[in-house]
């Protein structure tokens, strides 16, 4: 089901979608409402707010959703409406923080964007206020929002940028978002991996097990993999001996199975339902 009424979509040429948090409560407040096209509350519910996504085609009229500071026109804003009392560092997500519902919802409100105005999902075209400055090189005022997800604070913003847009990948493709909406059969789902302290955002579930993706994990460990075949892995861990584990082609991309990679380090894997993360320590 739609979360977007049509008549919140009007014909426009807009080039990109920007995400943020409101710093706020987990309710829409009237000044919010006058700086986002849409808000996201803490159970889901989308809040259309005052502007229409048309004022920002062209912001030259002053007349315009303000949420991106120089990167307003062509650009539709939507926040979730969270982290008032929120600290970058130390990371503090305050009394109101960032839900994992929320973010869900609010991929899914992006991908219904995308769809309607024709917008691909590239980091320069689906991204966070605190990606712009990079990804765009328009400077901005210390922002970093909603670059810190209080389940997992770990992740660089690169890496929840990356994870964000696969949502709304999956979300266009109708593919869930929920690992327990996933049967077997289906497209296998995007969660993520904690390897030796050391976080990922490739991995995924299939059939009820998890897979990482061996390459991401050897390059950031520091292992080699001498040797790779549709079928099995080499690595070399450190001065140990060569090892070969089973691995599987993903859209290109070789996976091994969590627990036999966990059983070639002597670790017993486990899966966090919460953050929807295998941990292998």
């Amino acid at each position: 089901m739609a979360l977007l009424k049509d008549e919140w979509l009007p014909n426009a040429s807009m080039k990109r979608v920007i995400t943020h948090w409101t710093v706020g409560k987990h309710k829409a407040s009237d000044f919010e409402r006058e700086h986002y096209h849409f808000l996201v509350e803490w159970d889901g519910t989308v809040v259309r707010g005052d502007r229409s996504i048309l004022d920002n085609a062209k912001t030259s009229d002053g007349v315009y959703a303000a949420h991106t500071f120089h990167c307003n026109q062509g650009s539709i804003g939507i926040a979730a409406c969270c982290m008032l009392g929120t600290n970058e560092r130390p990371f503090r997500p305050g009394n109101f923080p960032l839900t994992e519902a929320q973010y869900l919802v609010m991929a899914s409100v992006v991908a219904e964007l995308c769809r309607a105005y024709d917008i691909p999902v590239t980091p320069q075209t689906v991204l966070g206020h605190g990606e712009v400055q990079v990804n765009l090189g328009i400077r901005q005022r210390g922002k970093w929002d909603p670059m810190v997800l209080p389940w997992d604070p770990n992740l660089s913003f690169s890496q929840v940028g990356n994870y964000f847009r696969s949502l709304v990948t999956r979300a266009l493709e109708g593919k869930p978002n929920d690992e327990e909406e996933v049967d077997e059969g289906n497209t296998p789902l995007l969660v993520k991996a904690r390897v030796l302290g050391e976080t990922f955002t490739d991995a995924i579930l299939e059939d009820g097990s998890s897979y990482v993706k061996i390459r991401s994990v050897a390059t950031k460990l520091g292992w080699q993999i001498p040797k790779a075949t549709d079928e099995e892995v080499t690595l070399q861990i450190g001065d140990g001996e060569k090892q070969k584990l089973p691995m599987k082609l993903v859209r290109g991309r070789g996976y091994v199975s969590a627990r036999d990679l966990a059983e070639l380090l002597g670790k017993e894997p486990s899966w966090d339902k919460a953050t929807r993360t295998v941990i292998i320590e």
